[in-house]
C-alpha cells in the first residue's frame, strides 16, 4: 500500500477500509486549496458569458493571466465562502449588471470581446438546441434503446448512438474533461443541417407535432401565428410580423404554419443565447 501524498495542505489519515475517494473529493474542495475554486467560478462565469476571466478556461497557467483580476478574485472569495454552493454562484451571476447587458455594443465597447463590456451572443449547445428544437415542436425526442422523451441534455454519455445532429453541433464524447471537447462554432454544415436536414424537418413536418394540432385546433390565423411564435421565439410578434405573415387557405393553412416555424427556428433569436 502506498501512502497517500498531497502537493499542498495536510495529507489526511486514511483508515483501514475507508473509501480513498471521499479523502480525495475532501482535499480537493479544501479552501486550502488555491486552484480549486478559482477553476470552478471560471468556468462557470464562461458559461454565461461565452468566455472565461481566464480564457481558455482550462489553461490557468502564470502565463494565461486574467482579464480581470480583482474579479476573479472576488467571486473566489465569495465562492469559498458561501461553502461551493454551486446554486449561489449561479444566482450571483445571473442577477449580475453584466449578465444583463445587452448584446449592442456602442461606440465605446464595440470592438471589446475581454471586458465584458456588453454581451456576447452563444450559439445554443447541442443539446440545448436540440432539446429546444423538440419542446417548440411539440415532439419527443427517441434515443437507441432509451426511453422516448428523454432529453439529449440527460443522455448518460457521450457514446450515445444514433443522432447524427448532435455530433455535428459539437457534443463531446467525453473523453477527457477538457472544455476544448465541446465545439461551438457556426459553419456551413450547421446553416445546411438547420435549412433542410433530417432531424429540423421531421420535428417540424410530423403530422402529429404542436403546428398541425394547432391548425386543426384553431380556426384564427392570429391565434397560430401568435403560438409559434410563442413556441419558438417565447414572445409576441410585433405588429409588423403580424402584417408580413400569411398562412394561406385550405391546405396550404398547414404548409404556411410549418413554413413560419422553420423560419423562426433557423433564426439568430432561436439558435442563440442573446
Amino acid at each position: 500500500m502506498v501512502a497517500p501524498k498531497v502537493p499542498y495542505g495536510e495529507t489526511q489519515s486514511i483508515a483501514p477500509g475507508e473509501d480513498r475517494r471521499e479523502a480525495f473529493a475532501s482535499w480537493l474542495t479544501s479552501k486550502d486549496n488555491p486552484y480549486f475554486a478559482k477553476s470552478t467560478v471560471n468556468r462557470f462565469w464562461s458559461y454565461f458569458f461565452g468566455r472565461g476571466i481566464i480564457d481558455p478556461v482550462d489553461d490557468i497557467r502564470a502565463g494565461n493571466p486574467p482579464s480581470n483580476p480583482a474579479l476573479l478574485d472576488a467571486l473566489t472569495a465569495r465562492f469559498v465562502a458561501d461553502g461551493h454552493d454551486v446554486r449561489k454562484l449561479i444566482r450571483y451571476l445571473v442577477l449580475s449588471r453584466t449578465y444583463q447587458l445587452s448584446i449592442v455594443p456602442n461606440r465605446w465597447n464595440e470592438d471589446d470581446l475581454v471586458n465584458f463590456s456588453h454581451s456576447l451572443p452563444r450559439r445554443l449547445s447541442a443539446e440545448q438546441m436540440l432539446d429546444s428544437i423538440a419542446m417548440a415542436t411539440g415532439r419527443p425526442l427517441q434515443f437507441s434503446n432509451l426511453p422516448d422523451g428523454l432529453r439529449a441534455a440527460q443522455l448518460p454519455d457521450g457514446m450515445v448512438a444514433g443522432n447524427d445532429f448532435l455530433t455535428l453541433f459539437g457534443r463531446p464524447k467525453r473523453q477527457s474533461a477538457c472544455e476544448c471537447e465541446r465545439s461551438s462554432n457556426v459553419t456551413l454544415s450547421h446553416a445546411l443541417n438547420l435549412i433542410n436536414g433530417k432531424t429540423l424537418g421531421d420535428c417540424v413536418n410530423h403530422s402529429d407535432n404542436r403546428f398541425a394540432k394547432l391548425v386543426a385546433e384553431q380556426p384564427d390565423d392570429l391565434k397560430v401565428i401568435e403560438e409559434i411564435y410563442l413556441s419558438c421565439l417565447c414572445r409576441l410578434p410585433t405588429s409588423k410580423e403580424l402584417n408580413s405573415i400569411r398562412l394561406g387557405p385550405g391546405a396550404q393553412r398547414l404548409e404556411g404554419a410549418q413554413d413560419l416555424a422553420w423560419a423562426l427556428i433557423n433564426s439568430p433569436a432561436f439558435l442563440f443565447n442573446r
